[in-house]
């Protein structure tokens, strides 16, 4: 019996509106900071197991631009997030509901506006989260999602630490199969 092996090809670009929320501390105080629009870029691949699991395999860039703290001129910012994310869960029809796991590339930044001068921070960190999935059309795929990720990183300037950040995602998928 001869064994068959095939590659599904069910990749697909997107893009998104996403809201970013951050949570810092400095000394007993804590603080929320958000930035409501901005964009992300997505692009993936759905593996379907059988007629109810699939799972999907997603890397994504997220444009945050998170003032977390200022102090005068000194600014602290979660800037962008890089991705990579497995996406287990069940689909029905035009539906699909996923659990979103994985990790992410962070840059954040101390920057003296007044001087120019600027710290660039790159670092990892983990995230999980939730996703709906709608298919408009046979192409065409409508997404909200939610993450979270657990992220401790100390100012040089501001005297301020992120604890965690989320990220709220409304994107739209083209599908290129």
């Amino acid at each position: 019996m001869p064994l068959i092996l095939f590659g599904q090809n069910n990749f697909y670009l997107g893009t998104g509106i996403i809201s970013s929320f951050a949570n810092t501390v400095d000394n007993n105080n804590q603080y929320t900071s958000n930035n409501i629009t901005d964009y992300g870029l997505y692009y993936g691949n759905d593996l379907i197991i059988n007629d109810y699991l699939e799972t999907g395999i997603e890397v994504f860039y997220l444009n945050n631009r998170v003032v977390l703290a200022k102090n005068g001129n000194k600014k602290f910012e979660l800037h962008q997030n890089i991705g990579f994310g497995l996406k287990p869960g069940f689909y029905y029809k035009k539906h699909s509901v996923h659990l979103s796991l994985g990790m992410l590339a962070v840059y954040l930044f101390d920057k003296d506006e007044e001087f120019g001068n600027q710290l660039d921070y790159f670092d990892e960190s983990y995230f999980y989260g939730i996703e709906y999935n709608y298919d408009i059309t046979q192409k065409t795929a409508c997404n909200l999602g939610f993450l979270f990720s657990k992220f401790d990183f100390s100012s040089n300037w501001t005297n301020h630490t992120i604890k965690n950040f989320s990220v709220l995602q409304c994107k739209i998928y083209y599908k290129l199969y």
